[in-house]
């Protein structure tokens, strides 16, 4: 019942297959083909150079009839890791390419609209067709061209069937390619036209085993001698799949004695060959009840609530985290900063794939692979923990088990008619999309919610909200995005426990919030939508104390005397969405009061201060949008902070004749984004952003030139230019110049 399907085996990422850059399975990019291609000539994995050999023939024949490869093999052999090899390799010899990843449970629409969210941008009225307009419109768009499209998990020869009876992909003579990873020999047989275009996975060898193992758990070094004869018996238990050497990797790697090591292999055979009835894990049973940190064991677990191949940003897992009780603030450090260090730790621990970074390197989503989803799902529930209710699974007050945690991924109409449930639910996480059931809104009546400390109700269609303060007293989190909510009841804004309030993708009007808000003295991130304004404080000595997040605001009379009371005095973010350009001026010219700030972004037309010390020394990233300030009072601002190491100049954020970075401005600056800014020239002083790694500079096409000093700086390691000038893209093209990777997209 619980190997149903394993989409991912990218645990070993970093040792086994790449460097850790990924395919996010929404989002493919140039430059990780770039990087994926430069790895495939510079890596050989282990057990798999002869098949990616072989594939990739299968694939690049020069038949021009098009062809479906398919790489058939058991969970965590390692056919995603393979194919991902292969895709990185070729896809540039393809006229359009697409990855696409296939849910153990999917929606045809669904599917086709990830595929033409691959290679073409969506548009709104694209997403209200139903799956036979979207399987035309593909098709229109695929013929006459060369393509590759790889589908990662069919599991279903039904799937298949019906791509090939509404001949979504054209069958013309153009050289396109299919390539399918499956389980399933059927599957297999059907897609591909001869067992010729059929690869399978074999398990890995004695020899590979242990040189996978071996090379994980020792880097670049050899195994002691004493320990060889016992890790080679280790990886022959694995049964050669990749997943189970990786996954028990990093046990070995904690303690390379023998002993432990003699421990261990008693376990292996324990876990791989269990007595009871129950679904059993296997090595990641083993890994869960030995390796992790027993602080992480429910976070990770939490990861559960989570769909298949869901997008989780770091943020908003950290803030449910803390809102759960699951991290707390410390005597050093706050409980997000802890937050932070455990999702560093997953990933070190190959739980979790980073699919997108910050600006500052650090994680900004990931996804929790396959196989571990499954486990915390199945985890969970045996264990109390939560339970997630599918389309596809039974009713949790049916079946008599009942969570205090429940994760909806389909309809939240029957869940919320269950009275008797409702009472007993701590937290409700719904991530279904029901927008397009709009002739069926909801209401939520809030006052059934007697007990419930987390809310997040993702997109549905929820139209009105209704709720006392004394039904939702105990909330901590709460999170609304329907598009249909155009108001919200006032006592949402007084709630005393409420950590965090989201409501940025809401349709609420909020021209000024309520002065409640002064009264949420626990608040840590408040992210309201767009044009909202700040209260009064009725209080002269009220604060919020604990305010860490404060966006989008629109400044007003009341903000800089806010700021400048020190009303925030725990304040790391802060967007300001300007309205008026004076307002906004003065809110900035009190900066300076925000201590604590690190993190500033001001959007549309403002002025800047005149006084060099408005902003607070503390900032190490600051984002322009759409501001259209002179370049020259930019810099005069920003140069002189020490910390900045992040700085975004976007969407004619600035203008002038010319950009001018004066000698040893900029000294911690590490990453610099430069998109559609309106400058012709731009010079840099010697010493001048000495600890630049990376320079991102997009349709800027007035820019004519790059400074020399660029070339010179010892830590610059990529500059990245996309669509540059003729001027700039000619001066890029010598090779004299770079003296780091370089990449140009026109």
């Amino acid at each position: 019942m619980i190997k149903k399907k394993i989409e991912e085996i990218d645990g070993y990422r970093k040792k086994y297959c790449d460097d850790g850059q990924v395919v996010a399975k929404r989002k493919r990019n140039s430059e990780w083909l770039e990087k994926q291609r430069r790895e495939v000539e510079e890596e050989n994995v282990v057990g798999f150079g002869v098949a990616v050999e072989q594939v990739t023939n299968k694939l690049l024949t020069k038949a021009l009839k098009r062809d479906v490869v398919s790489i058939v093999g058991t969970t965590g052999s390692g056919k995603t890791t393979l194919a991902k090899r292969i895709y990185g390799s070729i896809s540039n010899q393809f006229q359009h390419h697409a990855w696409v990843f296939v849910p153990s449970k999917y929606k045809m629409k669904d599917l086709l609209l990830v595929i033409l969210s691959e290679l073409m941008p969506i548009e709104e009225e694209t997403s209200k067709l139903d799956d036979v307009k979207l399987g035309e419109k593909l098709r229109n768009f695929l013929q006459g061209k060369r393509y590759l499209i790889v589908m990662d998990g069919v599991e279903e020869t039904q799937l298949w069937e019906t791509l090939e009876k509404n001949k979504v992909f054209p069958n013309e003579k153009h050289g396109s390619r299919l390539l399918l990873t499956t389980r399933s020999k059927n599957v297999a047989s059907l897609a591909s036209s001869s067992g010729s275009r059929i690869h399978n996975i074999q398990p890995l060898d004695d020899e590979a085993r242990w040189e996978l193992l071996e090379k994980l758990v020792f880097k670049d070094e050899k195994c002691p001698q004493e320990l060889v004869k016992l890790g080679k018996q280790i990886a022959t238990k694995c049964a050669g799949l990749p997943l189970a050497i990786v996954s028990l990797s990093s046990l070995l790697a904690r303690n390379k004695t023998y002993g432990n090591w003699l421990q261990i292999i008693c376990k292996v055979t324990w876990y791989l060959n269990p007595q009871d009835s129950q679904p059993s894990f296997g090595i990641l049973d083993l890994t869960y009840d030995t390796t992790i940190p027993e602080q992480l064991k429910k976070c990770l677990l939490y990861l559960g609530v989570f769909p298949s191949g869901f997008e989780i940003h770091a943020r908003q897992i950290i803030n449910l985290w803390v809102a759960e009780g699951l991290i707390e603030d410390t005597m050093r450090s706050k409980a997000e900063e802890i937050g932070r260090r455990y999702l560093e730790e997953l990933n070190s621990l190959s739980l979790i794939e980073i699919t997108r970074k910050r600006s500052d390197g650090g994680v900004r989503t990931f996804q929790i692979h396959e196989i571990w989803r499954m486990f915390c799902v199945f985890k969970s529930e045996s264990i109390g923990f939560l339970q997630v209710h599918t389309e596809f699974g039974s009713h949790p007050f049916i079946s008599g088990q009942w969570s205090w945690r429940l994760s909806i991924h389909y309809d939240l109409r029957y869940i919320l008619s269950n009275r008797d449930y409702l009472p007993h639910l701590c937290s409700l996480l719904c991530f279904h999309n029901e927008a397009s059931l709009d002739s069926n809104r909801l209401t939520l009546q809030c006052k059934h919610f007697s007990r419930l400390k987390v809310l997040d109700l993702g997109s549905t269609c929820v139209s009105k909200v209704h709720g006392s303060r004394k039904s939702l007293s105990l909330l901590k989190y709460l999170k609304l995005n329907s598009p249909y909510l155009s108001s919200l009841p006032r006592t949402l804004f007084s709630l005393p426990n409420l950590l965090t309030l989201d409501i940025k993708n809401t349709c609420v009007i909020l021209p000024c919030l309520p002065s409640g808000i002064w009264k949420m003295q626990n608040l840590r991130h408040l992210l309201l939508p767009p044009h909202t304004t700040l209260p009064k404080c009725p209080d002269h000595q009220k604060r919020l104390w604990h305010l860490q997040t404060l966006s989008t605001i629109t400044p007003n009379e009341n903000t800089a005397a806010l700021i400048f009371g020190s009303k925030f005095p725990s304040l790391i973010k802060l967007t300001l969405n300007s309205q008026d350009m004076e307002q906004t001026k003065r809110c900035l010219e009190c900066l300076y009061k925000l201590h604590c700030l690190q993190k500033l972004k001001i959007i549309n037309l403002t002025k800047f201060p005149t006084a060099r010390t408005s902003f607070p020394a503390s900032l190490v990233k600051v984002s322009l949008v759409k501001t259209d300030l002179v370049a020259d009072d930019v810099m005069r601002m920003l140069e002189c902070l020490d910390h900045l190491q992040v700085l975004k100049l976007l969407k004619k954020s600035i203008r002038g004749p010319k950009l001018e970075m004066t000698p040893n401005s900029f000294p911690q600056l590490r990453f610099l984004f430069m998109e559609e800014i309106l400058v012709k020239t731009w010079r840099m002083g010697d010493g001048a952003m000495g600890g630049l790694e990376e320079l991102t500079i997009t349709r800027c096409h007035e820019l004519e030139s790059l400074p020399k000093q660029l070339w010179q700086l010892h830590n610059i390691r990529q500059v990245k230019v996309n669509s540059p000038s003729q001027c700039l893209r000619r001066e890029l093209e010598q090779p004299s110049v770079q003296r780091c990777e370089v990449q140009i997209h026109f």
